[in-house]
């Protein structure tokens, strides 16, 4: 709240950034067709760290302390072809960033470190490598300024003479430390257990719906598939691969030890997802277990994080049946959780109700209720333990 960069290196910056920015609360619907710059450090970018962010939405920034190598300049390339914007920031009109130019769809000059006639000349120089690029003034403190590059052609201004940084305040989701480190521990064995990835993953909400919206960028970048939502988890772990797991808790995990204790709302999200988990596999709806698990653990995603329901649902993996049940409160899974919610309430008589009209007794769902609130009482609570 400082309003100043951290003490952090650029590589923790850039993946706290993408994992709070489009993994963790998203801002809403106003904000979805705006377009966000990102900076990339060498080695974040030639580990393939760009490729999981959503290519509609994202401006991938190589800074000006990267090294214009090889290694470098293919990245650069995939990225382009797999439909990425890039821009150079703080561009130092260093003819070394020749291979590049072609390569790049903006660039950004800044005008404190350089004069106009010196930017002026390189963009003359270079008229043919850059015919296709759009250039930007950054660090822009006047309205002369302004005026001088906007008469240079320059399409995009940011600075101080428009706004000064405004930090912005939000709900973020937040991880049990446990079991973030225990999904690190099982990611990075030499044989990963996929049916022990996706029961971490399943005991942590905040880990749960990042991962969705994860596996959303992925399947969009690589296929150009915006519908992704008849998946389990066990579906979307297996899809991913060990590789995007791995990419995937170094996104979400490494950026967020915070500690921080299991509070009572995400436990009832536990209970509830189990609870619904089992109720559908004493149904005639068994064949939706994974969804009910889904509808419980996420059923009051909207109380933590203080935004509509339908606005969240859009931006994670979900089947119609998980939609109709959150959004439109209809079908047999929402049904589950109005179960679940009288029984969190005691409201005996009405439970009983609903159980009779899903066919079961009342001891068996206060069996079932029991087995729910075990297994969520089984899981460690964040911190040191």
């Amino acid at each position: 709240m400082t309003n100043r960069f951290p003490d952090i290196s650029p590589e923790q910056a850039t993946s706290q950034l993408i994992e709070e920015q489009f993994f963790g609360a998203p801002l809403g619907r106003k904000d979805e067709q705006t377009s966000v710059y990102v900076n990339f450090p060498h080695p974040l970018l030639v580990a393939g760290l760009a490729e999981t962010l959503p290519k509609n939405r994202a401006v991938i920034e190589i800074l000006e302390t990267a090294e214009p190598n090889r290694a470098l300049l293919e990245t650069v390339k995939r990225l382009q072809t797999m439909g990425f914007r890039l821009a150079l920031d703080d561009f130092s009109l260093n003819d070394a960033w020749d291979p590049f130019l072609p390569w790049v769809n903006i660039i950004k000059f800044d005008v404190q470190k350089n004069s106009p006639e010196e930017i002026g000349d390189y963009i003359s120089r270079h008229q043919m490598l850059l015919k296709h690029t759009v250039f930007l003034a950054e660090k822009v403190e006047t309205f002369a300024e302004f005026e001088i590059y906007k008469k240079m052609n320059f399409q995009l201004f940011q600075g101080y003479f428009f706004s000064k940084p405004v930090v912005q305040k939000r709900n973020k989701l937040m991880h049990n430390r446990v079991f973030a480190l225990k999904l690190m521990q099982e990611v990075n064995v030499e044989s990963p257990n996929l049916n022990r990835i996706e029961e971490l993953l399943k005991r942590d909400v905040s880990l749960s719906f990042k991962i969705m919206r994860y596996a959303q960028n992925i399947l969009y970048n690589t296929r150009g598939i915006t519908g992704f939502r008849n998946q389990s988890l066990r579906d979307i772990v297996v899809y991913l691969g060990i590789n995007e797991l791995r990419r995937f808790v170094l996104v979400a995990c490494l950026t967020s030890f915070e500690t921080v204790k299991t509070t009572e709302i995400y436990y009832l999200s536990l209970i509830r997802a189990k609870f619904c988990e089992l109720i559908a596999s004493r149904t005639a709806a068994h064949l939706l277990s994974n969804e009910a698990f889904m509808v419980g653990l996420f059923s009051l995603l909207d109380v933590i994080l203080e935004m509509p329901l339908d606005e969240l649902i859009a931006q994670i993996a979900v089947s119609p049946e998980v939609i109709s049940a959150l959004q439109h409160q209809s079908g047999v899974l929402w049904q589950y959780v109005c179960l679940a919610r009288l029984y969190e309430t005691r409201r005996w008589e009405e439970a009983s109700e609903m159980a009779s009209l899903l066919g079961l007794s009342d001891a068996l769902v206060t069996e079932m209720m029991q087995q729910a609130t075990k297994w969520a009482d089984e899981l460690p609570v964040g911190g040191d333990k």
